[in-house]
């Protein structure tokens, strides 16, 4: 993103109105540079050029109002390093674990020097360049009876798939889809999240920018080994399974998932017929379990064996009155289906869209 950068804006606050526009997904973004009363441009470059003029010349006007923007914008984004668009692990330990690990991490935050600000955290491209990869830097540190909270500060390669049409590539224009990957290094946040009372450690890896999943499972087990040096030795522990959520998530008759109003908009599925269906609504206010075809197909050839599912549940946010949705996606598998328990578990869950602790907490409660 290039243009003039007008020398009112501090360098903290460019880096700030930088990561709105480019570290949250587009979809959720929008929405929010809106309700934030800024202007928006046709796409995200010309949107963050609107944004830089607009505060600039709201800063000279108006400093009280242009700080209470930047201090929004910021909440927002550690909101969203910290819980948005995360792949979650959970697992069982024994108490002896988090009362080490809480212990060493509160002592050594107690010690260290904290950053000033969001800003103060994140890298420019050049520093990303420079930075070693797949090192962990404790950027934050907070906790409560109930739970303590670490928030790491990573940069690694990351595998991005990407969905490429075969309009623009000829010799494949009768192909339905291109899958296309590539490796890019990328500044991550990762989050562990120790639960005293119930003596499991939540593990959220950055999944943003369409990250492959072995990219997640790598970057998880690069976390699980800092854990390990920060207890001073490897502890076992029992991960969850979420597999076994997929079912009574979509039909949604008992607790918790009877409490809580959501939309189907992804089912991976297997017929009695062994055939496999994959399907997927963008429209928000679609559920893919009143789709006609889905009603009669089930009425037709029986129950469907489920493996992957995705839901949406509508955003709570008094404060900017967002009207849009979180996700949850189980991202079960055909070979897990059909391997039952023997198969290999799926250990996490796609929480996607989260801006806040309570978008986290709505989506966690379906799933712990």
């Amino acid at each position: 993103m290039t243009g003039i950068v007008p020398a009112v804006l501090s360098e903290a606050e460019m880096k700030s109105i930088m990561t709105l526009v480019t570290r949250f997904p587009w979809n959720v973004a929008k929405p929010i540079i809106s309700a934030l009363g800024l202007a928006r441009g046709k796409g995200r470059d010309a949107t963050h050029l609107k944004i830089i003029e607009e505060l600039a010349s709201l800063k000279e006007r108006n400093v009280d109002k242009f700080e209470e923007i930047i201090k929004s914008i910021n909440n927002l984004i550690f909101g969203q390093m910290v819980y948005g668009d995360k792949a979650f692990f959970s697992l069982k330990v024994h108490e002896s674990v988090i009362s080490k690990l809480t212990k060493v991490l509160n002592f050594d935050w107690d010690v260290a020097s904290h950053p000033e600000s969001v800003s103060d955290v994140i890298l420019s491209e050049q520093d990303i360049i420079n930075s070693n990869k797949n090192g962990l830097d404790v950027i934050h540190y907070s906790e409560s009876d109930e739970q303590s909270l670490v928030l790491f500060s990573s940069v690694r390669e990351q595998k991005i798939r990407e969905k490429i049409s075969p309009k623009n590539i000829p010799e494949y224009s009768n192909y339905d889809e291109i899958i296309a990957t590539k490796k890019e290094k990328l500044q991550c946040f990762d989050v562990c999240i120790f639960d005293k009372i119930n003596s499991s450690i939540h593990v959220l890896i950055d999944a943003g920018n369409n990250i492959a999943g072995e990219s997640l499972l790598f970057a998880k087990g690069t976390v699980i080994r800092e854990l390990y040096n920060i207890a001073g030795f490897g502890f076992e522990s029992e991960e969850r399974d979420f597999f076994s959520l997929i079912e009574p998530i979509f039909k949604q008759e008992e607790k918790p998932f009877s409490l809580l109003e959501y939309k189907v908009f992804e089912l991976s599925f297997l017929t009695p017929e062994g055939t496999t269906h994959k399907e997927k609504k963008n429209d928000s206010n679609k559920d893919l379990r009143h789709d006609i075809f889905n009603l009669e197909g089930i009425k037709a050839v029986g129950n469907i064996g489920l493996y992957r599912i995705g839901i949406r549940v509508e955003r709570e946010n008094p404060l900017l009155q967002l009207a849009d949705n979180v996700e949850l996606i189980i991202p079960g598998t055909l070979r897990r289906y059909l391997h039952g328990s023997a198969g290999t578990p799926i250990n996490f869950a796609i929480l996607s869209k989260c801006i806040s602790r309570e978008d986290f907490e709505t989506l966690t409660k379906l799933i712990l």
